[in-house]
C-alpha cells in the first residue's frame, strides 16, 4: 500500500545521452523509421525541419521525389539538389520521438568530407521547438528536459533568443581597434566549427576588413561550396554579462549564401559554445550559458593555412582541399590534392586530430603522397592572427 503513492509521485528523471564532438560539432545517434542508429548533426543552425542526407535515404531505401537545384547554406557558387521523402520520417533520438511530415533530402557528402566522418542528417528547428536541450560539452552528454518544469540554474547567464527567422539569434557585441562595442544579432549554431563569422554586409558597414590580419582566405566550406573571408582578432566580444577576450573572428566576403545575408549580422559556433554547459530553451525563447569552473584557454585559429578534407566513402584519407597564399603551407609548397599521410610521425589520424596539430606553433613534419609518390615536408606552423 505504501509503495503505490511513491510510485505515482516519482517521475522518470531526465536521462543524459552521450554525443560525439567532432570538429566542435555535436553528432547524435538517430533511428529513422526504426532503422539502426544513424549519425545526425544536432544543428541549431538548421532553421527548418530535420533533414536526412540523400546518401542515408538511399541506403535505407526510402523513396523520394525528383531533385531540384537550389542555393542553400554556407558557401558561394554551388547549387545543391533538393528532394523530399515520399512519406513522413519518424525519428528517435535523445530519448524522444519526432515525426517530420515533409522531410527534405539533400546530399551531405560535402559535410562528411569536411568533418572526416559520415553525416547522415541534420536535427533541426522542429526538434528544438518542443524541447529544452542541455548540452554538457565537458561530459559529452545531452539531456532533454521538460519545458513545463525547467528552470535555469542559479547564477547562469540567461540570454533571450530571437526566433523570428527560425534560427536561435542572440544579441552580442564586438569591439575592434580600441573602439566602442558594436551591437550585432548572431545566429547560435552548434553545427559550426569556429568562434564567430560576421556576415559580409555587417563587415562592410562597420569596416571590419580593415581590422583583419589575413585577407581573402578560404575560411570554410558548406552546402554552397567554399566560403571566403578575412580573419582577425577582435579586442573582445560579449554575450550578456559574459566577456570573451581576444577572440579569433572571420569576416565573410561571400556574395551569395547565408554569409551574404543582412537580416542578421553573423553566426557563432562550437569553438565558443564548448566553453560552457549550454541549454537551448526555445519554448521559452532563451539560451542558458553556464561557464565551466576551469578557465578556458585563449582563442586560437589554424596556424598552417591549409583547408583539409577527407575522401569518400570511408572519409579516412586526409587530402588538401585548399592552400591559402602567404601562409606556412604555401611556403612549404604544399598543393591542392596532396594526401596527408602523417604529421610528426603520427599516421591514421582523424581529421579533427590533424587540425588540432596544426593549431599549435612549431615545426611540423608532414609525410605527403603526391601522384602516388611519398614526399617529406617541413611546415613551420605559426600564429598568424
Amino acid at each position: 500500500m505504501l509503495l503505490i503513492p511513491f510510485l505515482l509521485a516519482t517521475a522518470a528523471a531526465p536521462r543524459a545521452t552521450p554525443f560525439e564532438l567532432n570538429n566542435n560539432k555535436t553528432f547524435v545517434q538517430v533511428k529513422v523509421n526504426g532503422s539502426a542508429p544513424q549519425w545526425f548533426i544536432f544543428d541549431t543552425g538548421n532553421n527548418g525541419g530535420s533533414v536526412i542526407a540523400s546518401e542515408c535515404a538511399d541506403r535505407l531505401q526510402l523513396k523520394r521525389g525528383k531533385e531540384e537545384k537550389a542555393q542553400i547554406g554556407a558557401g558561394s557558387g554551388a547549387a545543391t539538389g533538393l528532394s523530399q521523402l515520399s512519406q513522413p520520417m519518424h525519428i528517435q533520438t535523445l530519448g524522444e520521438t519526432l515525426t517530420v511530415a515533409d522531410p527534405m533530402v539533400f546530399t551531405l557528402q560535402h559535410v562528411s568530407r569536411i568533418e572526416g566522418r559520415r553525416a547522415d542528417g541534420l536535427l533541426g528547428a522542429d526538434f528544438l521547438a518542443r524541447h529544452v536541450v542541455e548540452i554538457d560539452y565537458a561530459k559529452g552528454t545531452m539531456t532533454v528536459r521538460d519545458p513545463k518544469t525547467y528552470q535555469p540554474p542559479q547564477g547562469a547567464e540567461v540570454l533571450p533568443l530571437m526566433m523570428d527567422l527560425g534560427w536561435p539569434v542572440v544579441e552580442a557585441t564586438v569591439t575592434h581597434g580600441g573602439g566602442r562595442p558594436v551591437s550585432c544579432r548572431i545566429i547560435v549554431d552548434t553545427g559550426m566549427r569556429g568562434t564567430m563569422t560576421l556576415f559580409r554586409p555587417f563587415s562592410e558597414r562597420n569596416r571590419l576588413y580593415e581590422a583583419a590580419r589575413l585577407h581573402d582566405f578560404v575560411i570554410g566550406a558548406g552546402a554552397g561550396g567554399l566560403t571566403r573571408g578575412d580573419i582577425g582578432r577582435a579586442d573582445a566580444m560579449t554575450l550578456g554579462a559574459l566577456e570573451f577576450k581576444a577572440p579569433v573572428l572571420s569576416y565573410a566576403r561571400d556574395t551569395t549564401g547565408i554569409f551574404a545575408m543582412d537580416a542578421v549580422d553573423g553566426i557563432m559556433g562550437g569553438e565558443l559554445l564548448r566553453r560552457h554547459r549550454v541549454t537551448f530553451d526555445v519554448p521559452h525563447q532563451r539560451m542558458i550559458l553556464e561557464p565551466y569552473p576551469t578557465e578556458a584557454g585563449p582563442f586560437e585559429g589554424d596556424m598552417s593555412g591549409l583547408m583539409l578534407a577527407t575522401d569518400a566513402p570511408d572519409y579516412k584519407a586526409i587530402r588538401i582541399l585548399w592552400v591559402n597564399p602567404e601562409t606556412p603551407a604555401a611556403e612549404a609548397k604544399l598543393q591542392v590534392g596532396d594526401e596527408v599521410v602523417s604529421i610528426d610521425g603520427r599516421k591514421a589520424l582523424r581529421l579533427d586530430e590533424a587540425r588540432d596539430l596544426l593549431r599549435t606553433p612549431g615545426t611540423r613534419r608532414l609525410e605527403i603522397r603526391r601522384e602516388g609518390k611519398p614526399i617529406q615536408v617541413r611546415l613551420e606552423a605559426r600564429r598568424m592572427v
